[in-house]
């Protein structure tokens, strides 16, 4: 099961290194009926106890959090996520991550989300078809500028909390990608200013006023 942007909640979390005492364990309790343990990760064999912190960050928190840290200031982050049952897949997929794809996804979805935010509601009719228009775009486009920062692998267990006995053990990877705010804005910016000269003809002036109000908006707050 892949999933793009995501954040942990109603779980406690437990990191457990083979060899270490409990005092170097760290636990956090969360509100919840099951808990999940980090069994072993990618650096255990290395005598690296604790998870990196961007992997951390993203399961607590999501891309917001990831974005808020000091090490990408400046930065949008994509993450890539795969869950399964054999360590091997889920390290090849790792491998072999569609970046353009997996970036276009979440650009096109941040995308819809800055035109619903400025419409304050649901976006239909107040664009035309300019919403639509841009929305499909930006999946399909390609994007420049992305760095690969690190990958990761987690192998976690979860069980009901009245019923240790019965319980999930799967594998998780994830991949973390940048691009520099002002590089992605640029990009996107242009492409909403080539989609609103295309479509212009077929909006309203009212159209018209609201789709420029979102360009001024990605133009000096990105999205």
């Amino acid at each position: 099961m892949k999933r793009f942007g995501y954040a942990a909640a109603a779980v406690c979390i437990l990191l457990f290194a083979a060899g270490c005492k409990s005092t170097e364990q760290e636990a956090r309790d969360l509100e919840g009926v099951t808990k999940t343990e980090v069994l072993e990760h990618k650096g255990s064999s290395l005598g690296i106890n604790k998870l990196p912190v961007w992997v951390e960050t993203y399961i607590e928190s999501g891309i917001t959090g990831l974005e808020k840290l000091s090490d990408y200031n400046g930065n949008y982050c994509f993450v890539g996520e795969m869950t399964g049952t054999n360590l091997e897949a889920v390290r090849s997929w790792a491998d072999s991550f569609d970046v353009p794809r997996e970036i276009a996804g979440t650009v096109s979805s941040r995308v819809e989300s800055l035109f619903t935010g400025a419409a304050n509601g649901s976006p239909d009719g107040v664009y035309g078809t300019y919403f639509e228009d841009v929305v499909k775009a930006s999946a399909s486009a390609t994007y420049s500028g992305a760095r690969k920062i690190n990958d990761w692998w987690l192998r976690t267990r979860t069980y009901d909390v009245d019923d240790e006995k019965s319980y999930t053990d799967l594998y998780r990877a994830f991949v973390l990608y940048v691009i520099p705010k002002d590089t992605l804005d640029e990009q996107v910016s242009m492409m909403l200013e080539k989609i609103a000269n295309e479509d212009a003809a077929d909006m309203t002036a009212d159209q018209q006023a609201a789709a420029a109000n979102v360009r001024s908006i990605m133009q000096n707050s990105g999205f």
